[in-house]
C-alpha cells in the first residue's frame, strides 16, 4: 500500500461509553507547526491494523477510541478543520499511551508523535490538573524515600475507613518483601552494567531490585548503581509536566555519563521506555541532543542483559503454574518483550502458561487507573479472565505498575494468585538450583 492521506475528518460525532458525547466543527486554520505531524499523518494508510491492538478501542468498539480515529482527529485540528476543544479531549484523555498501535502498524506510523502533538494543542488552551490522587503521585515519584513511607503508612491502615474516592485502590496493598542476599560483584566481571533504580520500584519493590542486582552479579556482571540519580520522568512527561520531566531527565544523565562505556539497566519497563527516548525528547535542544542521544543508547532492560549474560544461570522451580504480564512499553517501545519469556522458559520444574494477551496493556498506564478508574478496571477484568483461565498459581510483572494493577486485580476477583516481579520470582529459583547441587549455572 502506497502511504496516501485520507480526506480529513472535518464532523465527529463522539458517542463512546459512558455517555461521553460532543461535536467538533471546522473552524480553524492550518498551521505552520503543524507540518511535521501531518508529515507523519501522511505515513498512515488508514488501514485499520492498529484497531484490535488498541485496548481502549477493543473495550468499546469506537472508531474515535482507536489509534485511526486519535489520528484523524489530530489531522483535522492540523488542518484547520475542527478546532482544538472537547471531542479532541474526550479521545486522547482516554489513549492509554501503551503504543501497541506502532507495534501492529506495517506502515511504521510514530503514532506517539501524533498523540503528544495533539495533547500539547490542548494544553496550550487548557490547563487540566490531575485528581488529587495522582496530583500527590506526580509530587511523591521525585522522592522515593517520602513514597516509601506512605506505602508503608497505607499497608498499615489499609483496614481502616478510608475516604469513598481512595477505597477501591486498597487491592493493590499487600506486599511483602522478601529478605534477598546481594553478593558482592565479580572479582573477574568483564562487563559493567549501571543499575538504575526507578522511584516505585526503589520505594515499594525494594526486593525486585535486589533480586536483579544479585542476577546479575552472579551472571558474571559487574553492577554498580550511580549516585544522584532520580525518577525517569515518565509520568510527568505523559501528564503534561514536560518541564518536569526533563530536569529529572537531565539529573539522570548527568549521574549516568560519569562512567559513559557501560549499559544502563533497570526492572521497569516503564523506565526503560523513557530512558530509551531520552534521544528523542531532546533532540531539538542543542545543550542536551548528543547527551541525551548517548545516554539512551546505552539502555537495556536488565533481562536482556540476564538472557545474554557470559555465565549462564540455571532455575528450578517449585512445581507451580505460572504466568507473565508483560510491560507494553518493555514490548513496543525497547522490542525486549521476548526476553522475560525466554527466561521464564529456563525454569525447570515450573509449568510456564503464557497469557493469551501477556502483551497488551493491564490498564495501569501510569496514573491512568487513577484518573480514568472505569476504563482501567474494564480493561483489568478482562485480563482476569484470562489469567483464571489459565488456572495459574502466580503471575510474575516486568514493571511496578503492572504489578500493582494485577494485585488490584487479584483482590477484586479474590483469587489466590500471588503476584511478583520476575526478578524475585527467578532468584528463588536460582537458588533452588544452587542448592539441589553445582553452582547454578549451565
Amino acid at each position: 500500500m502506497g502511504r496516501t492521506v485520507s480526506a480529513a475528518v472535518t464532523r465527529l460525532r463522539v458517542s463512546v461509553v459512558g455517555g461521553r458525547e460532543g461535536v467538533a466543527v471546522a473552524v480553524q486554520p492550518a498551521n505552520s507547526v503543524w507540518q511535521d505531524v501531518l508529515s507523519e499523518i501522511n505515513h498512515c494508510n488508514k488501514c485499520g491494523f492498529c484497531l484490535p491492538a488498541c485496548p481502549t478501542y477493543r473495550l468499546t468498539g469506537n472508531e474515535v477510541d482507536s489509534p485511526r480515529g486519535r489520528i484523524a482527529m489530530v489531522e483535522a485540528v492540523a488542518r484547520g478543520e475542527m478546532p482544538i476543544g472537547e471531542a479532541l479531549a474526550k479521545s486522547l484523555d482516554y489513549c492509554l499511551g501503551c503504543r501497541a498501535c506502532e507495534t501492529a502498524c506495517p506502515s511504521g506510523v510514530e503514532y506517539i508523535r501524533i498523540y503528544e502533538a495533539g495533547v500539547r494543542a490542548l494544553r496550550a488552551v487548557r490547563k487540566p490538573r490531575p485528581m488529587w490522587l495522582a496530583q500527590q503521585m506526580l509530587t511523591l515519584v521525585k522522592h522515593p524515600r517520602r513514597l516509601a513511607r506512605m506505602a508503608r503508612l497505607a499497608e498499615r491502615l489499609k483496614n481502616l475507613p478510608w475516604p469513598t474516592a481512595f477505597r477501591p485502590y486498597r487491592g493493590m496493598l499487600g506486599y511483602r518483601t522478601e529478605s534477598v542476599s546481594v553478593p558482592a560483584n565479580p572479582p573477574d566481571a568483564a562487563v559493567t552494567v549501571l543499575f538504575f533504580g526507578g522511584c516505585v520500584q526503589s520505594a515499594v519493590f525494594p526486593d525486585a531490585n535486589q533480586a536483579a542486582v544479585a542476577l546479575l552479579r552472579w551472571a558474571g556482571y559487574q553492577v554498580v548503581t550511580p549516585v544522584g540519580q532520580t525518577c525517569c520522568g515518565a509520568l510527568h512527561w505523559h501528564n503534561g509536566e514536560e518541564s518536569q520531566a526533563l530536569e529529572l531527565a537531565k539529573q539522570n544523565i548527568v549521574a549516568f555519563e560519569r562512567t559513559p562505556d557501560a549499559w544502563i539497566v533497570n526492572t521497569a519497563g516503564g523506565c526503560g521506555a523513557m530512558l530509551s527516548e531520552y534521544g528523542k525528547i531532546f533532540a531539538d535542544d542543542a545543550a542536551w541532543s548528543a547527551r541525551a542521544a548517548a545516554f539512551s543508547g546505552r539502555v537495556r532492560d536488565w533481562t536482556t542483559l540476564l538472557r545474554q549474560s557470559p555465565r549462564p544461570l540455571t532455575f528450578r522451580g517449585a512445581g507451580e503454574r505460572v504466568t507473565l504480564q508483560n510491560s507494553c512499553h518493555l514490548v513496543n517501545v525497547e522490542k525486549a518483550g521476548a526476553d522475560p519469556v525466554w527466561l521464564l522458559q529456563q525454569v525447570t520444574g515450573d509449568d510456564f502458561r503464557p497469557m493469551p494477551g501477556q502483551d497488551r496493556c493491564c490498564g495501569s498506564a501510569g496514573i491512568y487507573n487513577l484518573e480514568h478508574p472505569d476504563w482501567s478496571v474494564a480493561i483489568l477484568d478482562r485480563k482476569m479472565e484470562e489469567v483464571e483461565g489459565l488456572e495459574v498459581d502466580r503471575i510474575v510483572a516486568v514493571n511496578p505498575g503492572c504489578q500493582l494493577q494485577m494485585q488490584w486485580g487479584v483482590a477484586r476477583h479474590d483469587s489466590r494468585q500471588a503476584v511478583e516481579h520476575l526478578a524475585r520470582y527467578l532468584y528463588r529459583a536460582h537458588q533452588r538450583a544452587r542448592q539441589a547441587g553445582g553452582d547454578g549455572h549451565g
